[in-house]
């Protein structure tokens, strides 16, 4: 039940970061649209004449992609709601844990979200008098070993 905690905790905090990237992007396209006009004469604004290219979407079409964004909005809103309710839980779990060696690499790997090399060296710097330096296998097999007890 733990691991599957971490692991479903692991692939929420990626759903909500591609709902974000996603609705940014939309942003982006939709601002980049908008910024297209025409005067409908054939003038520049600087005063030349000849033909105008237009960009843009047609007004439907950015109404569609208007309403998008607001279900993505709502959607990532309501994924947020749930991650922040499975951060506790995650956050629960940690405290839980008996060596404080142990909560530290937790939060490291699964709520900083950092890579078992960077939680190797997080280590080494907080316990730089330890006889055996960390290494990300050693901090793996302790992460691995950790969970198939629980």
């Amino acid at each position: 039940m733990d691991n599957y905690l971490l692991n479903e905790y692991a692939a929420m905090k990626a759903e909500v970061r591609d709902l974000r990237r996603r609705i940014s992007s939309l942003k982006h396209e939709m601002k980049k649209a908008s910024a297209a006009y025409d005067d409908g004469k054939g003038v520049r604004v600087w005063g030349g004449r000849g033909s105008v290219r237009v960009t843009g979407y047609p007004p439907s079409l950015f109404h569609k992609k208007q309403e998008k964004m607001m279900e993505l909005v709502i959607l990532l809103e309501h994924r947020e709601i749930e991650f922040l309710d499975m951060t506790l839980e995650v956050e629960r779990f940690i405290e839980a844990i008996g060596k404080s060696e142990m909560r530290i690499m937790f939060r490291l790997y699964y709520i900083e979200d950092f890579s078992y090399i960077k939680v190797a060296d997080e280590m080494n710097q907080m316990f730089p008098r330890r006889s055996i330096a960390y290494t990300d296998e050693n901090v793996k097999k302790r992460i691995q070993r950790f969970l198939a007890a629980c």
